[in-house]
């Protein structure tokens, strides 16, 4: 039984659902106790949401993702990498960050129109600063870290961009309509 416990674990998804399902939800409670506005209250209902979200969602399609371009990009040059880097901020990164704001404000007991609008009223300004980091952390996630350890990398990295994700999915500065009840974001 042992065996086939720790033969699981050398798995990349494995590793990753268990290090996403632990980085997000700890990401959601540095944002929390970061927020200027003086509310200390820690929400650890939020912080699951992430840990089930970062687990279940994340990391299978990180793992996905990161196997199909391994796939298409085999090559081990700096090009390829670059090339993987840059096509992945273009296809899997916006999927992924609609994805977050859009499920998250589900699991926040929104509905498909508040998160149509909070994936509106957020996504473009979050890609922006996005584009400019991840296709750097990605070169760097490609060109050095050996394949077995590449979620694991990402996931790091992953840990501070998710802590300003809660940020931005949390802004004061707007304000949705959700289940019939005004909450500040």
């Amino acid at each position: 039984m042992w065996s086939k416990i720790f033969k699981a674990s050398n798995h990349g998804l494995v590793r990753g659902v268990a290090i996403y399902s632990v980085t997000w939800p700890v990401s959601s409670l540095i944002q929390q106790a970061l927020q200027p506005s003086g509310n200390k209250n820690i929400d650890l209902q939020r912080a699951a949401k992430f840990s089930v979200y970062g687990g279940l969602y994340v990391a299978p399609t990180l793992y996905a993702w990161m196997r199909f371009a391994s796939y298409v990009w085999p090559s081990m040059t700096i090009t390829s990498h670059i090339t993987k880097a840059v096509v992945e901020q273009f296809s899997y990164g916006p999927f992924a960050m609609a994805s977050f704001f859009f499920f998250m404000t589900l699991l926040d007991g929104g509905t498909i129109e508040d998160a149509k609008t909070e994936v509106q009223e957020k996504f473009v300004s979050t890609w922006k600063i996005a584009v400019m980091v991840w296709p750097v952390l990605q070169t760097i996630n490609y060109c050095v870290i050996p394949s077995k350890n590449r979620l694991i990398f990402v996931s790091l990295a992953g840990f501070v961009w998710t802590t300003f994700l809660a940020y931005k999915k949390y802004e004061k500065n707007k304000s949705i309509q959700i289940a019939d009840k005004k909450t500040d974001l």
